[in-house]
């Protein structure tokens, strides 16, 4: 009986020995290794700082060394490199402290994020979304640590932000997945690219074109995916208005075709300020485009006009070179030969475009045949606006804003000394608003400080001044007029004491009015007479006569109260 018990007991001892032996090794998870990485975040091409601690330190018979691998399996601590972990790049190596150091089980270094994982049984691209930090020991595949890592989409720069439909668009980029196909959309519609990479370089940089649609006037989304990473931008679309011919006779038929209007609209077109009647009718299709032609109107003199296409919220211009027909000459003798002229110096070509014909609007000047590398000197009539420096072709572009000028045509000169041409600008001949008036009300009695008050009034052709006049007759006949005031910069006037002198001491009505008038010299209409009358105040009682009343009463006071306190003083 005894030894069978123990018989038994040695034979289930045995078993569980072969069944523990049976069973595979489990790896140990018992890793209190740290890394900290310094961003967590980043674009492909960013530097990453990663520190390490707490690892088994060097010694002086063996050096060790942390592998950093970025990976993009998903594995724990105890896992294994090429087994568990089979896409990824080895991206730094840094040696591990010392024992009895500082810096004792310590590591520093830093990498680069990677445009591909090239290193592990797969190939793949680095794409935006989270990645996987890995350390191992130098010769060694078991993960000592792990930590997360995220990968942010590239960044890409659209330049211009801004122009009219066709506009060459350049799309730089860097971040993104190398040698990866690019892929570019305009408002969620793909793009061709015209010219540059189709597939980003091997460090994940791009530079491609793209021409701008057609598309109505306003922000479009430009979308550039590459892989998994997507990233976007905008572009405005400006209008624009082509003409043929640019230059003509009266009677000429001029052919548009205009861009970047708005959707479904009915656009007015203009030559030299004033509407005229189009050839076909005029409606901008869905994408802001449209087409027709006039014919240029008689009677102007040769010059340069403007052209424009006002949908009443998009407005484009362009420049029309008016010429006069060339009368026949008379045949006459020939004369006798004369010597060569000296050549004189050749004008150069302008062209001029402008975002309207108010004051303010910016004038561009285009021109060649300047002297390349010199100063070109741009002038507004007598006053020079700005100055610009030729380039290696002697092809200038300089831009500035109308400056307040009387309406009507301008004389724009650009000169480099030796070159000078011309070219004109016509400004807007359209009255402001009138100003409604507020005070003096009519039949109103006005005291000192006389006040006068209208309304604000605000232009195309900004700033706004006004133009006030006080006359006895309501007719406001020349010889009537009392003041009158121009060039008032607010919306209200206060007589000075020698205005209000012009009006004291009569009983009669007077009468006023007022005007705006825009930078561009345009006036508006007269407002009505508004009949007021004034009652004095420092016009009637002058105010050096008040002051010197006042000092002689104070001195005739103190005579008095010295006389009272010394007849005082005697009787006490």
């Amino acid at each position: 009986m005894k030894y069978s018990r123990f018989l038994r007991m040695l034979g289930i001892i045995l078993i569980l020995s072969l069944m523990l032996m049976a069973v595979p090794t489990l790896p140990v998870f018992a890793y209190d290794y740290d890394i900290e990485l310094t961003p967590t975040s980043g674009k492909i091409g960013d530097t990453i700082t990663i520190v390490g601690d707490d690892f088994s330190p060097s010694t002086e018979t063996s050096e060790k060394w942390a592998r950093i691998i970025f990976a993009e399996d998903e594995a724990i601590a105890g896992n294994f490199i090429d087994n568990n972990v089979q896409t990824y790049e080895v991206v730094a190596n840094a040696p591990i402290g010392y024992e009895g150091d500082n810096d004792e089980g310590e590591f520093y270094t830093s990498f680069t994020v990677p445009s591909a994982l090239n290193d592990g049984t797969d190939d793949e691209s680095v794409t935006s979304g989270t990645y996987y930090i890995y350390v191992t020991l130098l010769g060694y595949t078991t993960i000592k640590s792990v930590t997360e890592f995220t990968v942010t989409a590239g960044a890409v720069t659209i330049t211009p932000t801004a122009g009219p439909v066709d506009t060459a668009v350049r799309i730089t980029g860097t971040g993104f997945a190398a040698s990866t196909t690019i892929v570019v959309k305009y408002d969620g519609t793909s793009i061709a690219i015209d010219d540059g990479d189709v597939i980003t370089k091997t460090t994940g940089a791009m530079d491609s074109y793209i021409y701008a649609p057609e598309s109505v006037a306003g922000s479009h989304t430009i979308t550039v995916t590459v892989g998994g990473s997507e990233i976007s931008g905008t572009f405005t679309v400006q209008p624009d208005i082509i003409i043929s011919p640019q230059s003509g006779e009266a009677g000429t038929t001029v052919l548009l075709s205009c861009t970047g209007f708005g959707r479904r609209l009915v656009p007015t077109v203009f030559f030299n300020a004033y509407p005229v009647e189009t050839l076909t009718p005029v409606i901008t299709d869905t994408k802001g485009s449209f087409s027709t032609s006039f014919i240029v109107p008689e009677g102007l003199n040769a010059g340069v006009y403007l052209v424009e296409a006002d949908d009443q919220t998009n407005l484009a211009t362009v420049s029309f070179t008016l010429t006069v027909p060339q009368q026949a000459e008379t045949p006459t003798q020939p004369e006798t030969p004369t010597e060569p002229e000296t050549p004189t110096a050749t004008k150069p070509t302008l062209s001029i475009k402008t975002s309207g014909d108010t004051i303010g609007s910016n004038i561009v000047i285009v021109g060649s045949g300047f002297t390349p590398n010199t100063m070109v000197t741009v002038k507004y009539d007598d006053t020079e606006v700005t100055a610009v420096t030729a380039d290696t072709d002697g092809l200038i572009m300089a831009i500035f804003p109308a400056p307040p000028s009387q309406h009507g045509d301008h004389v724009i000169t650009v000169s480099d000394g030796t070159h000078t041409n011309t070219i004109n600008y016509t400004v807007e001949s359209v009255s402001p608003d009138t100003p409604p008036p507020l005070l003096p009300e009519i039949g109103s009695k006005v005291k000192s400080p006389a006040t006068f008050d209208w309304d604000d009034v605000t232009d195309d052709s900004m700033p706004v001044t006004y133009n006030l006049q006080i006359a006895t007759d309501y007719s406001f006949a020349e010889s009537s007029i009392v003041l009158d005031i121009p060039g008032i910069e607010l919306s209200g006037y206060i007589l000075c004491e020698a205005e209000e002198l012009k009006l004291a001491g009569r009983e009669d009505a007077y009468y006023w009015r007022v005007r705006a008038v825009d930078a561009a010299s345009n006036p508006s209409e007269w407002t009505g007479s508004g009949e007021f009358y004034f009652s004095g105040g420092a016009g009637s009682f002058p105010t050096w006569a008040i002051y010197t009343l006042g000092g002689i009463g104070a001195v005739l006071l103190f005579v008095l109260g010295y006389w009272l306190g010394r007849r005082t003083a005697f009787y006490y």
